[in-house]
């Protein structure tokens, strides 16, 4: 009986069954939606092992510009007291809702850009083997493409997990200086950065064993020429990684 999916077997599993456009389609949504659930997991992990608290400018006060105004106009007067000039022009803040805030920028780009991977891998991975004399449909090869990225869904929550468990705690006060902060986070994940290292190698070598045998079949080329295309795009993917 062929697997269910290519992730352990693929060999097997393409064997038995041509790429299918409709479950690549599948496998991208469940990757997107793992990522974006990654940012999510790191907001946890971040707001958990650090704590503190940092100085920030009081977003209830108007400008100093608005202020310090040398016009002795009862306008300005009036404005300034409605405005509460009179309140502090920083104020302390809980770290944890920036470090919300400031992941929450990613969740967008991944829902976009994670699609747009497997657009422009489809696309590498196509015109590679077509440059082999590859035949089939660019659907076949994006279904095979997703399969490719798929051991991200296991390879991310054991990098999550690796993670919480090495991370170092860190504790912040508002008279941290940006830069020793920066530092003090940086190498407080140190510990993990080996392991992340690793795990992405493991998922981009495993994703380019899918795609040889998806490649082979769904692309009708030779095993050695699909592993060559899959060895060169698994290698773009790792490069661009590392920068």
């Amino acid at each position: 009986m062929a697997p269910r999916t290519p992730l352990l077997r693929p060999d097997r599993y393409f064997e038995a069954r041509e790429p299918d456009a409709a479950r690549g389609l599948v496998v991208a949504a469940l990757v997107t939606i793992a990522s974006v659930a990654l940012v999510g997991g790191l907001g946890v992990v971040f707001t958990e092992k650090i704590d503190g608290t940092v100085v920030v400018d009081n977003p209830d006060r108007p400008s100093e510009a608005f202020c310090d105004s040398d016009a002795n106009s009862m306008f300005t007067e009036m404005s300034a007291a409605a405005f509460d000039c009179d309140a502090p022009a920083e104020i302390e803040r809980d770290i944890d809702p920036i470090i919300r805030d400031a992941l929450g920028e990613f969740y967008l780009s991944m829902l976009v850009g994670i699609p747009l991977v497997v657009v422009v891998a489809g696309v590498v991975l196509h015109v590679g083997t077509a440059l082999c004399g590859g035949r089939g449909g660019f659907g076949d090869t994006l279904a095979v493409t997703a399969w490719g990225l798929a051991p991200v869904l296991v390879t991310m929550p054991l990098g999550l997990a690796a993670l919480w468990v090495l991370m170092d705690p860190v504790t912040i006060t508002p008279e941290t200086d940006p830069a020793v902060l920066e530092r003090t986070v940086l190498g407080s994940l140190r510990p993990w950065l080996p392991v992340a290292t690793a795990l992405n190698v493991a998922s981009t070598a495993w994703g380019a064993v899918v795609w040889t045998f998806g490649l082979e079949r769904g692309r009708d080329v030779s095993r050695a020429q699909a592993a060559t295309v899959a060895a060169v795009v698994a290698g773009l993917f790792l490069l661009v990684g590392l920068l």
